[in-house]
């Protein structure tokens, strides 16, 4: 399984007790309809970065302008950004950065506090691993940053399927009691070649007023 019918997004927040796999699932249909097009077919990028702002106004953020496609949906939670990025080896996994913002309003929002932990619960299923959080500054202020390592079978929705090791970059980034959730899932294989793109991002994202 190659290109769009590879990728397998970031699992939500589940304040309510989300399934993932539901979500895994929900993903791959996603990008299975998603129309991705080469940056060719809008002339030659003028610099490996550009800033960019979603429709929504979800944010403004470097992002790079080769091999990576932006992409925005609306889900029950409101917009939702991806940035979708190449084929793990097992061409199982796209590697995909993801945005979210949460507020009081939103439908399932739990303090940050309570969001960081309940990402951060042990699943024995998937063999999870977490790093400690960590503190880093970034443009909005200071976001907790940790690492999640889990195994899971790929594809979810197709035979036969087979392991893969996913790796999670996740930054929770305070605006007063609401937060961006940024996350970068991709196979642990190739996991370092992404940890600079997801630095920058998160120390490049800031609010758009009005918004």
């Amino acid at each position: 399984m190659t290109g769009t019918n590879a990728l397998v997004l970031v699992f939500l927040l589940a304040a309510n007790g989300v399934n993932a796999e539901d979500w895994l699932a929900e993903a791959e249909r996603t990008a299975r309809e998603a129309a991705i097009h080469g940056l060719t077919a809008r002339g030659a990028p003028q610099s490996p970065w550009t800033r960019w702002t979603p429709n929504s106004r979800l944010f403004s953020g470097e992002i790079p302008t080769q091999g990576w496609w932006p992409m925005e949906e609306e889900s029950w939670r409101g917009p939702v950004f991806f940035l979708l990025g190449p084929d793990s080896p097992s061409a199982a996994l796209r590697a995909t950065l993801s945005v979210r913002f949460y507020d009081k309003d939103t439908p399932g929002y739990a303090p940050i506090k309570k969001a960081v932990d309940l990402m951060r619960r042990d699943n024995a299923a998937t063999r999870r691993s977490m790093t400690p959080v960590r503190p880093l500054r970034v443009g909005l202020g200071l976001a907790r940053t940790f690492e999640i390592v889990e195994t899971r079978r790929l594809p979810m929705d197709d035979a036969p399927s087979f392991e893969e090791e996913i790796h999670q970059y996740v930054a929770v980034i305070p605006v007063g009691e609401a937060y961006y959730l940024v996350r970068l899932i991709s196979s642990r294989s190739t996991y370092l070649e992404y940890r600079d793109d997801f630095v920058r991002f998160i120390k490049s994202l800031r609010a758009v007023s009005g918004r």
